[in-house]
């Protein structure tokens, strides 16, 4: 890695919490096979089986990112450093046109790390799933997983109506997003034909659901997710949300702040959400999976 985008990880890092501990690194894509499933071939059987999973504490990895706890203890702004190009930094399951449309109800499947690996691993979910490419494709090459991605933009992991955007139309009526609950659909059951080893649901749940529906809503969806794809030795893993920022475009902040970057921090109290957690961590018991919350690998504060 080079020190560019240690620093720039460092950046990101300080954005949610202050100060870091760990951030995952960026790669970049070695090998990739895309299929795309239809109506005609995808089966919809329900799995009545449960996981056995077992709920582990998180990872330990203090010490693994010295560099980047550096980088996110900074005053200035390197003079070098390319705001430009970190706005415009997405994830490479765009590239490799991955992450389905909004549009689009059948899921994008795609093959990543150890291609003929026995150990088949998938994760599936929205744009905040797809920011954890970068580190699941290095696990996944390293320990000769296969890594299999099915994400589609605006689809929370929660098998839940939501609405396909915030905004209002002009009749006042909001937008709803069928297609994403189709996408839960087919999305699940071409899971239960890969019959993987471990689904990971990397979480965000902050999503405007229909009828006004809270935490406890989209937890019950996340529960029917996790019971749609367990059973038949597949495992679940259920990822927590990464700290939230101070709620500026971290680029723009930054860009504003070039002497003294803590100024785009935010505070752990304003940086995670209890209630949040203790739902999705008890829904995720409640169904044999493990959950990991990943906020101590971002703050140390």
């Amino acid at each position: 890695m080079t020190k560019r985008l240690i620093v720039l990880a460092g950046f990101l890092v300080v954005s949610a919490c202050g100060t870091a501990s760990s951030a995952p690194q960026e790669t970049t894509t070695t090998s990739v096979v895309s299929t795309t499933t239809t109506t005609s071939t995808t089966t919809t059987t329900t799995s009545t089986s449960t996981t056995t999973t077992t709920t582990l504490a998180p990872i330990q990895i203090s010490g693994e990112f010295d560099d980047v706890a550096e980088a996110a203890a900074l005053g200035p702004l390197p003079e070098n450093f390319a705001l430009g190009a970190v706005a415009a930094s997405k994830s490479p399951l765009y590239d490799n046109d991955c992450h389905a449309s909004t549009a689009a109800i059948d899921p994008v499947i795609c093959e990543f790390g150890d291609l003929q690996s026995d150990i088949v691993i998938v994760f599936t979910g929205d744009s905040h799933a797809a920011q954890w490419f970068g580190a699941l494709e290095v696990a996944a090459r390293t320990n000769h997983w296969k890594l299999v991605s099915m994400t589609k933009s605006s689809c929370p992991v929660a098998d839940v109506p939501t609405y396909r955007r915030r905004d209002a139309l002009p009749d006042g009526e909001e937008l709803l997003y069928p297609e994403c609950d189709a996408f839960h659909t087919r999305a699940h059951a071409a899971i239960r034909d890969l019959r993987p080893d471990l689904v990971i649901f990397p979480v965000l749940s902050r999503f405007h659901l229909v009828n006004n529906g809270g935490i406890a809503a989209f937890s019950a969806g996340l529960g029917k997710s996790i019971s749609s794809v367990s059973g038949n030795g597949t495992k679940v893993l259920v990822l927590g949300e990464t700290p939230k920022t101070n709620g500026e475009d971290i680029p723009s902040c930054l860009a504003r702040h070039k002497n003294d970057i803590s100024k785009c921090a935010n505070q752990r109290s304003k940086a995670e959400f209890p209630e949040r957690i203790k739902y999705i961590s008890d829904v995720a018991s409640q169904h044999s999976a493990t959950y990991v919350n990943p906020v101590d690998w971002f703050c140390t504060a």
